[in-house]
């Protein structure tokens, strides 16, 4: 059994291993078609998770395998949209902008129970949307908002909402949370390889650099990080995920400078920021950090 601590733990590895793919999803790219990439890096991260688990995953059933193919082409459509973003804008503005989906998440909520959004969340949009705006009208390339930049806000958004469906999931007590987290890995890249065969020719990598990176993310980003996904919302809150996911843009500009030497000019460092604070204000407790510290005051006074 996890605790919120380790399962907390767990989230803040898997979001570094995620900085780090966009990297190395973007030199993947050079070499291979974004859906022929998609396919065998999910493909090889399925077989992984599947065979470290194989006696779970036989025991799969028919409800964890149609949960497993909707979250996976939600998986699939996230992740479509973030590859051809990466194409077309800078990886910076990349994981900024996939870290919207925490923005979205409490909008959609908002929307899909009827009710008025609370203030910090309008606050935290009104925040989050102002840093897009300087993220990507002063962008690298200097051509203001595009293509890549919009692909890749409609992927937090889808991703949104496959975090929301997750959390439902795993709260039905004849769904596995392990095995619905490797099933969706199945489907995603089974929706990836009738797209390379639709859209793209199929090739296999000839390069072991392409090979190492296909495999550093099939292990690391995919079979470890998806997964671990689904199975720490049993044993985590909503808010703390959200608040370790706004880690993901920070270590993945800091992989972008390493790597790529993309360098952010003074108005995108505001706007970033303004996208990590409103994720960050949005998904904190405020109330609720008061009481634990005023709960620890007394505490430590011995009232």
């Amino acid at each position: 059994m996890l605790t919120q601590r380790k399962a907390d733990f767990i989230m803040v590895i898997a979001v570094l291993f995620w900085g780090l793919s966009y990297v190395l999803t973007r030199y993947g790219l050079d070499d291979l078609g974004v859906y022929n990439f998609m396919a065998i890096r999910m493909g090889l991260g399925f077989l992984i998770a599947a065979m470290l688990c194989y006696k779970s995953i036989l025991k799969t059933n028919k409800k964890t395998l149609a949960a497993g193919a909707v979250l996976g082409a939600l998986l699939f459509l996230t992740l479509s949209g973030t590859n051809f973003g990466l194409l077309r804008t800078s990886i910076t503005n990349t994981v900024f902008l996939i870290s919207l989906t925490a923005v979205f998440v409490p909008l959609f909520s908002t929307i899909i129970y009827k009710k008025l959004p609370d203030k910090k969340i309008i606050i935290g949009t009104i925040g989050a949307a102002a840093g897009i705006l300087l993220l990507t009208l002063t962008g690298i390339s200097g051509l203001g908002i595009g293509i890549g930049d919009i692909l890749c806000i409609a992927a937090a958004a889808v991703y949104a909402v496959h975090i929301m469906a997750a959390k439902k999931f795993v709260e039905d007590p004849k769904i596995d949370a392990l095995n619905l987290g490797i099933i969706q890995l199945g489907f995603a890249a089974l929706y990836a390889a009738v797209c390379t065969f639709l859209f793209e020719t199929p090739v296999m990598p000839e390069s072991t650099d392409i090979w190492f990176v296909i495999f550093f993310l099939a292990i690391f980003s995919i079979a470890f990080g998806c997964v671990a996904q689904i199975v720490v919302q049993k044993y985590t809150s909503a808010s703390h995920v959200g608040l370790i996911f706004a880690l993901e843009p920070i270590f993945g500009a800091i992989f972008a400078f390493i790597v790529y030497s993309e360098i952010l000019l003074p108005l995108q460092i505001l706007g970033g920021a303004l996208v990590v604070l409103s994720v960050i204000w949005i998904e904190l407790d405020v109330d609720d950090l008061k009481k634990k510290l005023k709960t620890k005051k007394k505490k430590e006074s011995g009232v």
